[in-house]
């Protein structure tokens, strides 16, 4: 089922959706957490996600905690499903801070470059497909998510034929570059990693 953004949705809120998404899509490449865990502790990767604080973030706690984040921010997960590095960026400096600065200035002009090639409006839903989940949001909602909450995945815009559920469909590849379900996934049917040729390094 395709859960549509309503109007009325905090586009803040809404970015933090698409952040916490991403992180979920991304989270499949890492290794779980290998540690036996007490009885009634969370499972993290699937329970709960650390966050820079090295406090357990429950679920359904995650988006909220997003959306309270007192500066823009940027969310790389890590090769450890459900702990995700995140830089603030009011507490970076010197070449950290214009580092970080770029980086979001890279993400957010990619989306801005897109937009009029596929006549994309504030209200324009876009498609994120993946797995066993499938979201309409916003274009409004994509564009906070690019300046507030952007996270280390590949990703683009790309038009989308032949499906009422949304305007566009955003396009994502994981970092360990296999096919997944979901009209997201950018690896064409059939396609595999090449394997090394004998004897290379």
């Amino acid at each position: 089922m395709t859960a549509i953004a309503t109007n009325g949705d905090d586009v803040r809120m809404e970015a933090a959706r698409i952040a916490f998404a991403l992180i979920r899509f991304e989270g499949v490449a890492a290794h779980p957490m290998g540690a036996s865990i007490p009885p009634d502790s969370l499972r993290v990767g699937t329970e709960a996600f650390f966050l820079p604080s090295w406090r357990e973030v429950p679920y359904d706690e995650v988006e909220a905690f997003l959306v309270g984040l007192p500066s823009p921010a940027l969310l790389a997960p890590t090769t450890m499903r459900g702990v995700i590095a995140l830089a603030l960026l009011h507490e970076l400096s010197g070449d950290r801070q214009r580092w970080a600065e770029k980086t979001l200035s890279n993400f957010a002009a990619g989306l801005e470059e897109i937009a009029p090639q596929l006549g994309l409006s504030p209200t324009s839903r876009i498609l994120l497909e993946f797995d066993q989940e499938s979201h309409a949001f916003s274009f409004a909602g994509i564009r906070e998510w690019t300046q507030q909450l952007p996270v280390q995945v590949g990703w683009s815009i790309s038009p989308l034929e032949g499906d009422d559920r949304a305007d566009a469909c955003m396009m994502l590849r994981r970092s360990d570059g296999k096919r997944f379900p979901g009209q997201s996934c950018t690896i064409p049917p059939g396609w595999s990693p090449r394997e090394p040729e004998s004897g290379a390094t």
